[in-house]
C-alpha cells in the first residue's frame, strides 16, 4: 500500500517529467528528485550505439562534467554491460548485476576507473527506446550507501518507467531550436507523429498538419460530430478507457502501464497511439487553457517502428548466451587476440579465455573464424 506523502511525492515528478517536454531544462530538477526518491546519487538519460562504439549523455544530474567527457572519450567501450544492456525490452527494470557477476564487474577497468571513483556501486536500468544495434536509457546510479539495486528501487523506478518513456520519445519529436521560438501550437506542428489535443469528453481542440493528414486518410482516425474516435473498435475503447480516468483518482498519475494502442491502415502499415492525460496545472495544460480550450490529454499517433534483431542478438537468442559472452563475441569479431581483446573489454585476459572458451563449446566452434562464421550466418 503506498503511503500519502509517497503518492503526493510521485505525483509531483510524474507532472514535472511531463513538464520537460516543453521545458527541456528542467531535466537536472527531475533526474534530482527521481534520485531522492528511489535512492540514487546520480542520474542520465544517454544513447549508446554498440556496433560503433559511440555514446552521448543527453541530461544528467549528481555527475562530475569530467567523468562524462571520459566517458564518452574513454570508457564507452569498456562498460560491461554492453551490448546485452541493448536487447532488453524497453521498459524493463534491470540492474547491472543482472547483466554481469559482481566480481567480473569490481575487476573491470570501467568499475575500477570510472564507476567506483565517482562512489558508484550499481546502477537500476530501463532502455526508453531501442534500435537494431544502439538504444536510447535512463539510468539510476547508487553508491555504497544504498547498497546493491534491490526490489525496493526496482519497483520505484518501475512506476515512473512509462512516464520516462512517453516523455522522452515525444521530446524527441520536437525541434529543440524551433520550440524554444515559437508558441506550443506552432512548436507542435513540427512533430511528424500526428498530434491531438483532446477535452474530457474527447472532442479535438486542436491537431497538428500530421494530424490533419490522419483524419483526411480517414482509415485509421474519425472526427465525426468533433469527437475524436479510433476506426478500430477495440483500439476505440482502449481510448475511451484512458480518457475515462479522473484527474482526482490514484490511479491517474499512478498508473504503471503506457496507454499504447496499435492500429493499423487499409493498406496493412502498422502504427503505434500513445495516449499522455496532461497532468493538472502542467504548462501544456495552462497553455491551452489560455486560450480557452480544456485541454485534458494529448494522443500521439505514428508509425510504428520495427527493431529488426541484429545478428549479435540473434546469435546470443540461438545459442543461449550470457551478457559476458556477447560481449565477449562482439570485440571477437574485430579483434583476434586475446589480449587485444582483453584491452578492449577492460578485463584480464584469463577472463577472456574463459568467456571464449564457453563460447566455443556452446557453438560448436573451436577457432575464431568460427564464431565469425556463425554469426554472420544468424
Amino acid at each position: 500500500m503506498i503511503s500519502e506523502n509517497e503518492f503526493n511525492e510521485l505525483s509531483e515528478i510524474i507532472g514535472l517529467i511531463y513538464d520537460t517536454i516543453i521545458d527541456e531544462t528542467m531535466w537536472s530538477r527531475v533526474l534530482e528528485l527521481i534520485c531522492c526518491h528511489v535512492g540514487g546519487k546520480a542520474s542520465r538519460i544517454y544513447w549508446r550505439d554498440a556496433t560503433l562504439g559511440k555514446g552521448e549523455t543527453v541530461y544528467s544530474w549528481g555527475f562530475d562534467p569530467e567523468y562524462l567527457r571520459r566517458y564518452r572519450e574513454e570508457f564507452v567501450t569498456l562498460n560491461p554491460l554492453y551490448p546485452a544492456s541493448i536487447f532488453i525490452k524497453p521498459g524493463e527494470v534491470f540492474s547491472s548485476r543482472d547483466l554481469i557477476p559482481s566480481e567480473e564487474f569490481v575487476a573491470s577497468r570501467f568499475y575500477l576507473e570510472w564507476a567506483e571513483p565517482q562512489g558508484f556501486l550499481d546502477a537500476a536500468i530501463f532502455n526508453i527506446q531501442r534500435y537494431q544495434a544502439s538504444a536510447a536509457a535512463f539510468t539510476v546510479l547508487v553508491g555504497p550507501e544504498y547498497g546493491l539495486v534491490d526490489e525496493r528501487m526496482r519497483h520505484r523506478l518501475q512506476m515512473l518507467a512509462p512516464h520516462l518513456q512517453r516523455a522522452a520519445l515525444i521530446r524527441r519529436e520536437l525541434d529543440a531550436g524551433e520550440q524554444r521560438t515559437q508558441s506550443l501550437e506552432a512548436a507542435l506542428d513540427h512533430v511528424e507523429a500526428g498530434v491531438f489535443i483532446l477535452d474530457p469528453l474527447g472532442r479535438t481542440v486542436w491537431t497538428n498538419k500530421a494530424a490533419g493528414a490522419l483524419l483526411a486518410q480517414g482509415d485509421i482516425v474519425r472526427n465525426g460530430g468533433g469527437t475524436l474516435s479510433l476506426v478500430n473498435q477495440g483500439a476505440d475503447r482502449q481510448l475511451r478507457d484512458g480518457l475515462a480516468v479522473s484527474p482526482d483518482r490514484p490511479e491517474y498519475v499512478l498508473n504503471p502501464r503506457p496507454t499504447m494502442i496499435r492500429l493499423t491502415d487499409s493498406h496493412s502499415v502498422d502504427w503505434v497511439a500513445c495516449l499522455m492525460r496532461l497532468q493538472p496545472e502542467s504548462q501544456a495544460q495552462v497553455a491551452f487553457e489560455r486560450v480557452n480550450r480544456a485541454a485534458q490529454a494529448a494522443l500521439f499517433i505514428r508509425r510504428a517502428e520495427l527493431v529488426p534483431a541484429s545478428s549479435i542478438e540473434t546469435t546470443a537468442q540461438v545459442y543461449g548466451l550470457t551478457p559476458a559472452e556477447v560481449r565477449t563475441l562482439q570485440v571477437a569479431l574485430e579483434l583476434d587476440t586475446v589480449s587485444a581483446m582483453a584491452d578492449a573489454l577492460g578485463i584480464s585476459p584469463n577472463t577472456v579465455k574463459k568467456h571464449l572458451s564457453s563460447l566455443f563449446g556452446k557453438m560448436g566452434v573451436t577457432r575464431r573464424a568460427g564464431l565469425v562464421k556463425a554469426v554472420m550466418s544468424a
